[in-house]
């Protein structure tokens, strides 16, 4: 049998192969030598990192605002009318929002860990991202807060207690992600190889739940972000995306109806 962090894997290894190796929605590039065979490896300036490369993070991205904000809405129906939800919606939902703090975990630790070294060492020492690290630390606990939350539901405390911290969290994501992408995404387009970028997000997508964290990014894709990526896909993870939105679709609804 085949786990979700096994998918999650395969997905990863056929999205970087070596006809693939570079974020969603970008097409390959040439490699030098085949233009300059008489150039030697240390004279070759490295291709930078594009707009159009960070497609991944931008879609990592909407996918949390979305998410955020429909749970908002949720939490503040629940408040409002607790007698429409029933004991077995407030289990889906504590299971969806499981999924979901593990997920903004996992994308905060590979910025803290991963990302902001990586523009450190392409960038220089004089990048600075305490702010954005300090924002993590506030973060942090209120998804905690949030999952302690879901856990005492349907208890009147525990849906006011929701309300609120979702009420505080979507807030601070809001601001977080805009400022993050202002700042952030300049510095990887104008010192971050396309290379250790490819690397960079490949590393990245050991740690999610295909099941959950890609199928919400077909999502949040416009229709032209849609189609090139599924030229992309080989087919072998186009029929695992398949199966992993119906399970998503059907998770979704138990929650959000």
């Amino acid at each position: 049998m085949i786990t979700d962090r096994a998918c999650g894997d395969i997905l990863g290894d056929h999205l970087v192969r070596d006809d693939l190796r570079r974020p969603l929605g970008t097409k390959s590039v040439p490699s030098p030598a085949a233009h300059a065979t008489d150039m030697t490896s240390a004279s070759i300036t490295p291709r930078l990192t594009t707009d159009d490369d960070l497609l991944g993070m931008r879609l990592a991205h909407r996918v949390i605002l979305r998410d955020v904000t429909r749970l908002r809405e949720l939490a503040d129906r629940m408040l409002a009318d607790p007698s429409s939800f029933d004991r077995a919606r407030y289990a889906a939902t504590a299971d969806y929002v499981g999924l979901f703090v593990a997920s903004l975990h996992h994308h905060h630790n590979v910025e803290d860990l991963a990302l902001w070294p990586l523009i450190t060492s392409s960038a220089g020492p004089h990048v600075d991202f305490t702010e954005l690290t300090d924002d993590h630390d506030e973060l942090d606990p209120l998804l905690d807060e949030l999952g302690e939350c879901t856990r005492g539901l349907p208890d009147p405390a525990a849906v006011a207690g929701f309300a609120r911290t979702l009420r505080t969290l979507s807030e601070h994501l809001h601001e977080h992600i805009a400022d993050e992408e202002r700042t952030v995404f300049p510095l990887i387009t104008g010192h971050v190889s396309a290379d250790a970028w490819q690397r960079f997000e490949k590393d990245a997508q050991r740690g999610g739940r295909a099941d959950f964290d890609l199928t919400r990014f077909f999502a949040v894709m416009t229709e032209d972000e849609t189609e090139r990526v599924r030229r992309e896909l080989p087919l072998p993870v186009r029929l695992m995306v398949a199966v992993f939105s119906r399970r998503q679709r059907r998770r979704e609804r138990a929650v959000f109806g």
